[in-house]
């Protein structure tokens, strides 16, 4: 097949023009509705001349009005370029780009209606994402829409589809967690709730509410809404991502009935990789669970590698194997276990130190909020360890009395050579940790 369907909108708006498809703090869209809206943004990028592959960047907060320009450069053969809600300066987009503004959508609304969707080939880009940034500065990953397709399908084959589905978007729609829930949810024909950022309390009033579904998390959020007492059982499914999870909060959320199922992906995967099923969520807690539908995994020299057709075409090696830079293990029931970033790995004395090992064993103090390890160099051992450490509200942590506790709990390898006490830890808008940012050993 030369070409690969993206008429994913107008299918839904066929078979279900009365259901809704998006819903934020202003106002709620049928697929009908959607369907007219994004076309008006296909003919007002037409006007400005902009054709297929050419491409298109959203300078929108996130909301409704975001998703149909999404929708309406698609519907236009554009590519998407993904890019942060602070505005247009410094931003790393492609030479000739178009932007999608309000006062693009304020022309569009003449042009609503039916707009003829342009067809792809299969291997042509549809996004340009950039990735979260954590180990490294973003860099742009061309998804087609054969990836954007697969990665939806394969996802819905694991996770189950229900009509009355209402997907939580509490994500940044520029990076691919937040941007897929949108695709993947017009592929399906259920409706995407979209809030402006994370704020505990409005998700943790739609989530009482039974308002959403399902809605995904990443670790720093699910324990804002541990700690906020939110109804963590009330929804279907709550997909958690965004790096390994610490133990103790895995098993607090799964005593108090939360639905999680822990998921790994990555930009250019398209996302998810390897989702735990539904019903696994008990029995292989803390596990990221099996590939999906056409994806293939393995460890080299304890290192991730991904192939399967969620995977840009341009982020393959030439071994034909997406080299993830994360560090993991697959069972023997092939359940894939990940435990960090090749980067991140700490070798103090020629012994290797997993950061998410140590990490979890300090956040078990209850003095203790947040924790991030980082490895700095050392004349004698190569790299030491040095943990930074946030107190949890009204605690004062004992540096001394932590160092103890490691001693306890970790290989001698493993126990930090200072605790440093910070104000808070460098995360990106999605929660994830960046540890590139972390302070410099204040030791030196």
């Amino acid at each position: 097949m030369s070409e690969i369907p993206t008429d994913w909108l107008d299918h839904s708006a066929r078979l279900h023009p009365a259901r809704v498809a998006l819903a934020d703090s202003r106002e709620q869209l049928t697929y009908a509705e959607l369907r007219s809206r994004a076309g008006g943004v296909a003919g007002a990028l037409a006007e400005a001349g902009v054709g297929p592959g050419d491409p298109v960047a959203i300078d929108l907060p996130a909301g409704t009005g975001h998703a149909i320009a999404l929708h309406g450069a698609i519907l236009a053969g554009a590519v998407v370029q993904s890019m942060p809600t602070g505005g247009r300066a410094g931003v790393d987009v492609a030479a000739g780009t178009s932007f999608v503004d309000q006062g693009t959508l304020e022309r569009a609304e003449r042009l609503s209606g039916t707009w003829p969707v342009i067809r792809r080939a299969c291997g042509a880009p549809l996004t340009r994402v950039l990735t979260s940034g954590t180990s490294g500065e973003p860099k742009p990953v061309h998804l087609t829409g054969a990836n954007h397709l697969w990665s939806a399908l394969a996802s819905g084959l694991n996770l189950g589809v229900q009509p009355e589905d209402r997907w939580l978007c509490c994500l940044p729609l520029n990076h691919v967690g937040g941007l897929t829930i949108l695709l993947r949810s017009a592929v399906y024909g259920t409706a995407a709730i979209i809030h402006d950022g994370f704020d505990t309390d409005r998700v943790a009033g739609v989530l009482s509410s039974s308002g959403a579904s399902i809605v995904s998390l990443v670790a720093t959020q699910l324990v804002r809404l541990l700690d906020a007492e939110a109804a963590l059982e009330r929804p279907r499914l709550i997909l958690l991502g965004g790096g390994p999870v610490p133990a103790d909060v895995l098993a607090e959320a799964l005593e108090r009935g939360a639905p999680v199922v822990q998921t790994y992906g990555l930009t250019e995967a398209c996302s998810q990789v390897c989702t735990l099923a539904p019903s696994e969520a008990r029995t292989h807690a803390g596990s990221a669970g099996k590939p999906l539908l056409g994806i293939e995994v393995r460890i080299d020299g304890g290192e991730i590698l991904v192939r399967g057709p969620n995977v840009a075409p341009t982020a393959l090696a030439a071994d034909g194997w997406l080299h993830t830079s994360d560090v993991g293990r697959v069972d023997e029931e092939n359940y894939l276990w990940v435990e960090g970033r090749v980067a991140e790995l700490i070798v103090s004395g020629g012994e290797n130190v997993r950061p998410a090992r140590v990490e979890a064993a300090l956040r078990e103090d209850p003095d203790v909020a947040d924790v991030a390890v980082a490895g700095r160099e050392d004349r004698e051992w190569g790299e030491v360890v040095i943990a930074y450490v946030v107190a949890a509200p009204g605690h004062a942590p004992d540096a001394e009395r932590l160092l103890a506790r490691a001693r306890r709990t970790l290989d001698r390898h493993e126990v930090p050579k200072r605790i440093e006490l910070v104000e808070q830890l460098p995360r990106t808008p999605s929660g994830k940790l960046q540890r590139r940012l972390l302070p410099p050993d204040p030791g030196r």
